[in-house]
């Protein structure tokens, strides 16, 4: 962008200092210090690796898909869809990038932002129901009419907005990839979000799978049902015992009296699972 000469000239010498976008083959091509980034973008995790990968291809091949910008006062243009296409230009060092202009009300600006990134961009399962459920909020529509504009089906999008309703740790987890998307709807079986934790904790150390998830999910259920009436049996001690139990081996204990003996159950997930409370035991 070219310097201001001299201040106090007026606003047509300070118009006159901005560039404008120049066609090519139908195309514009802008400056990419006239573009600002969208408050609409749904993305909230970026990853920079993939940004510098993007980065080198746009290197090698330039910007193949162009931008989506509308027009802002004082030749300024707010980015609609493209978010990780700037970021890699601006880290690839280009001084312009190819872009297509649309003049564009507040309403369906905003429509648009959000659909086209659901869209285009690659966006994770918790960026992905946020940006459900702005649609949602902003245009006071149902799941049925989301599904209809971005062209899924409604169960997809009913599915994709229950990710919402986890724990924000949870959230953080599934944007940065450390806890897949079928994970996150594994959790959502259990109510409890103590038990949602313990099992998260299970998942990022010892990586087990969803549907050992949705087995431990089950069985977590299946024992908070049967609580109260194993707690009624159980004096304080025992109940001491028990919760011991679980928090060194990282599992359901179960313990059910019976005049001065009794039975103990220790639930295990997996292979791996019982390996590793066998070595706990065993020490």
């Amino acid at each position: 962008m070219q310097q201001r000469k001299a201040l106090g000239k007026g606003l047509e010498s300070l118009i006159s200092t901005i560039q404008k976008p120049k066609a090519e083959n139908g195309l514009n091509f802008m400056n990419i210090d006239q573009i600002v980034p969208s408050p609409l973008q749904p993305r909230e995790y970026f990853d920079e690796e993939k940004i510098k990968e993007l980065s080198d291809s746009i290197k090698e091949n330039g910007i193949i898909q162009p931008l989506i910008v509308s027009k802002l006062p004082e030749g300024r243009f707010e980015l609609v869809a493209g978010e990780r296409r700037l970021r890699a230009a601006r880290k690839a060092g280009m001084n312009e990038v190819p872009v297509i202009i649309r003049d564009l009300e507040p309403r369906k600006h905003l429509e648009i932002s959000i659909i086209e990134n659901i869209q285009r961009e690659d966006l994770n399962a918790i960026e992905e129901a946020k940006a459900y459920q702005d649609l949602m909020d902003k245009f006071e529509i149902s799941h049925e009419d989301v599904a209809i504009k971005v062209g899924k089906s409604r169960s997809a999008v009913s599915n994709s907005l229950r990710l919402l309703k986890l724990p924000k740790i949870l959230q953080e987890d599934v944007m940065r990839g450390d806890i897949s998307a079928g994970h996150a709807r594994a959790l959502l079986t259990v109510k409890s979000i103590q038990e949602q934790l313990s099992l998260r904790e299970q998942i990022l150390e010892k990586r087990i799978t969803v549907r050992d998830i949705e087995s431990m999910a089950k069985s977590t259920t299946e024992n908070k049902n049967k609580k109260v009436k194993s707690n009624q049996k159980l004096t304080a001690q025992l109940t001491q015992v028990v919760n011991d139990l679980r928090l060194s081996l990282g599992t359901q204990v179960k313990i059910s009296p019976k005049g001065v003996g009794g039975k103990m159950t220790i639930d295990f997930y997996s292979k791996e699972d019982l390996d590793r409370i066998y070595k706990l035991l065993t020490a």
